[in-house]
């Protein structure tokens, strides 16, 4: 999703190969037709891999050239070309995006995009993207307006060990063979194709030499050959265990780069095809890399396997590129337009991502089609200014020269000034955030008031009391529930938005809640391990975001507390779809069974189970939504509910909470004067329809339903805030504090359970 940095001109042998520009032109029209959301281009991001396959063939022949001309390799000249063909646009973007960002986006998200900029000026925003993608609690974050830097952190890892690795092949071995050389001496003036190009001097400064005999080019072959085999074995594993780290990091991607660098070492006998071949081969790699931006979907486990169809096409392009001039597809990719975009690509790679992110982000919603499309055009101008005013002079060496040390020593600063100025705007948003009012402590053995205050809306029957054995404050008619009162943001909020991002339940921190790769349960123990009253949270987030409560009443109730909760694994026995592994969610199901034998050894008192709603069902080869799929979701939730009446007298099933339209925290940074800005209508907050199928289930099975609508949306619209308690941590999980809080409702709500104090 990046245009690559070495032009045309780096080909093998320093040819010119203006098809490689219109390649360019292909991959980043892909890349920014997919952005814009053009629909049945669901496939556009395999631009990036095009991207990465010319980088390894330009950046290979680069080197070879070198190595073939004078049997050495300038490490530190070759980064220096390297720094002033992609800092320059880079760090500009890199900056204005960061002030764009402070200007337009809510203050807390700032710190985020902050430290996705300081990433990004550093090469490394790959890896920090591809740890919060499996991440689960920073899976749900807005998308950053740097997002696309993860390419360039792959390709500047790529250049980091690239040109060693090829030194190091050199140097191991006799002298140096290159049985396809061309006859153009070192420091020579050749002539191809009619353009000029000058051969690299023989012995250049801060070269570093070769020992007495060197390689043939089939020893690099071989070598870059075990490479690109061994990265791709790394991607297929990890597309089907990791697939974040499978996308995003240069283990599971260098092998497009190796198979771009495979055809520099070939170069010269590729050329040598008939020319009706090569424009064959020009054809159907054009056919492939387009094809595969309309067939492949966001959804497509990736790279993967699905990444040979665009690798190879592109590969093909290339390769018959330098036979199939005059051929049609070779003119079609040389023809000016195609030439000028291939020029502007990195660009216009670099600006066309924060150009469509940020309107969008600023109105909170979602820009029409033609919006889109009008902002695309926006960002090609500004890539065009860029390309002149900033990426020639400096690459050209106008403004900076071409001294090796004040290149990389600009480099170096340039990169931590971009990260010192992310982080400072990061830091200064989120100390414009109301400072917290200390609170008095409570008292972890004793109930908190009621949050609700006098928010107490008359109980009427609805959908959610079908007649089961118990069930808590039925849901109230919108238009029966008082109105939501607005105002700024409370002094004393709990928790304050500057540090709502940590506030998850105690059983992330001490490892009781799982993560999405572990399927052995771990059996936590909480308030009175001795008591003879066991109650079992088991469940998703959606259960641990209840956790809180829990643990207060343990506390004051003198129960045993035992949790098994595993991030994004619903406790429904059905077959999960997982994005972020691109495959079935077995481990959920591995877990799952897990537990109920540890259910059957401990015989609890009660289980309380929660879930969300809101997964991907397996269906065949499918992948509906639990709201899609009524059927299977009620059929995997019976299913439950009666393994459990099996192993306990008491199974509680607490309904989904209602969910926010916005990130709360993060919208209440940007409102803070008017809570009621980030109020939810009831419409839009609570499915009435998929509550009462919850209370069917749990009446059919003896169970014990209860309903927190009433607590979570007391009044209309839903509110963001009820007393002094933020109500949500995002946009669907219950802050720390507020669940807390909720536990005497909870209590007065669950069956009266044998053995505890009071109970």
């Amino acid at each position: 999703m990046r245009s690559t940095s070495p032009d045309a001109r780096s080909a093998p042998g320093g040819t010119f190969r203006p098809e490689l520009e219109g390649l360019r032109a292909v991959a980043v029209i892909l890349v920014v037709l997919y952005h814009a959301g053009v629909p049945a281009i669901g496939g556009g991001y395999v631009g990036v891999d095009v991207f990465f396959v010319l980088s390894g063939f330009l950046i290979t022949g680069l080197i070879v050239r070198e190595l073939r001309a004078t049997g050495r390799i300038d490490l530190p000249a070759f980064y220096a070309r390297r720094a002033r063909r992609l800092l320059p646009a880079a760090a500009v973007t890199i900056a204005g995006t960061i002030v764009l960002s402070a200007i337009l986006l809510p203050p807390l998200r700032m710190p985020d995009v902050a430290g996705d900029a300081a990433a990004a000026s550093l090469y490394v925003s790959n890896l920090r993207f591809a740890f919060q993608a499996t991440d689960y609690l920073a899976s749900d974050l807005a998308p950053s307006p740097l997002l696309h830097f993860w390419s360039l952190g792959v390709e500047e890892q790529f250049y980091l060990f690239w040109p060693a690795l090829l030194l190091a092949v050199a140097t191991f071995g006799g002298r140096i063979s290159w049985p396809f050389a061309s006859r153009g001496g070192a420091g020579r003036r050749t002539t191809r194709r009619g353009m000029s190009v000058r051969e690299p001097r023989a012995r250049p400064r801060h070269a570093t030499p070769l020992r007495a005999a060197g390689p043939t080019a089939r020893r690099l072959v071989i070598a870059v050959a075990i490479v690109a085999m061994a990265s791709f074995a790394i991607s297929l594993v990890l597309t089907n265990v990791s697939q974040p780290w499978a996308f995003f990091s240069l283990p599971a991607r260098a092998w497009e780069l190796g198979l771009g660098a495979l055809l520099a070492l070939g170069a010269e006998r590729l050329a040598r095809l008939p020319s009706l071949a090569g424009g064959i081969l020009v054809a159907a790699g054009l056919g492939l890399v387009t094809l595969a931006g309309f067939i492949l979907e966001q959804s497509t486990p990736f790279p993967g396997t699905a990444a040979l169809l665009p690798t190879v096409g592109a590969g093909l392009v290339i390769a018959g590129g330098a036979a199939g001039v005059g051929t049609i597809p070779v003119r079609f990719l040389s023809v000016p337009v195609m030439r000028f975009i291939g020029r502007i690509s990195y660009s216009l790679y670099l600006w066309h991502w924060p150009i469509l992110i940020l309107p969008a982000a600023a109105i909170d919603g979602e820009l029409p089609l033609v919006g889109r499309l009008a902002l695309a055009a926006v960002s090609v101008g500004v890539a065009t200014a860029s390309q002149r005013w900033i990426e020639d002079p400096i690459r050209h060496g106008r403004w900076v020269g071409f001294r090796v040390r004040r290149t990389l020593a600009l480099a170096g600063t340039a990169s931590v000034v971009v990260a010192l100025l992310s982080v400072g705007l990061g830091s200064a948003a989120e100390a414009s955030l109301p400072q917290t009012v200390a609170r008095a402590s409570d008292d972890p053995n004793a109930l908190l008031p009621d949050p609700l205050g006098s928010l107490r809306p008359s109980a009427q029957p609805g959908p959610s009391d079908p007649g089961g054995r118990a069930t808590a404050s039925p849901i109230v008619a919108p238009s029966q529930r008082p109105a939501t009162a607005g105002g700024p943001v409370p002094r004393d909020l709990t928790p304050s938005l500057a540090t709502v991002g940590n506030d998850n339940p105690a059983i992330y921190a001490n490892g009781c809640h799982l993560d999405q790769q572990t399927t052995e349960p771990k059996t936590c123990v909480f308030g009175d391990p001795s008591s003879p009253t066991s109650v079992v949270l088991f469940g998703d987030s959606h259960a641990a975001q209840w956790f809180p409560a829990l643990d207060r009443l343990a506390r004051v109730k003198g129960w045993k507390l035992i949790t098994f909760t595993k991030s994004a694994c619903t406790p429904a026995t059905v077959e999960v779809y997982y994005p972020a592994f691109g495959r079935a969610y077995t481990e959920c199901d591995d877990w799952r069974t897990r537990v109920f034998q540890a259910l059957r050894t401990i015989r609890p008192t009660a289980v309380i189970m929660a879930m969300s709603r809101s997964y991907l069902l397996l269906d065949g080869t499918t992948t509906p939504t639990a709201l899609d799929r009524p059927d299977l979701w009620d059929a995997g939730i019976a299913t439950t509910l009666s393994r459990l009446a099996a192993v306990t007298h008491d199974v509680v099933l607490i309904g989904d909470t209602p969910r926010s339209q916005f990130d709360v925290p993060v919208c209440l940074s940007k409102h803070l004067a008017d809570t009621l800005a980030c109020a939810t209508p009831f419409s839009s907050s609570v499915d009435v329809g998929r509550t009462a199928d919850d209370a069917r289930l749990a009446a059919a099975a003896g169970a014990t339903f209860i309903d927190p609508t009433p607590w979570v949306c007391p009044s209309e619209p839903c509110p963001a805030v009820i007393g002094s308690y933020l109500v949500f941590r995002d946009a669907h999980h219950l802050t720390t504090p507020f669940s807390t809080a909720l536990a005497g409702r909870l209590l007065a709500a669950l069956p009266s359970l044998p053995g505890s104090r009071g109970g």
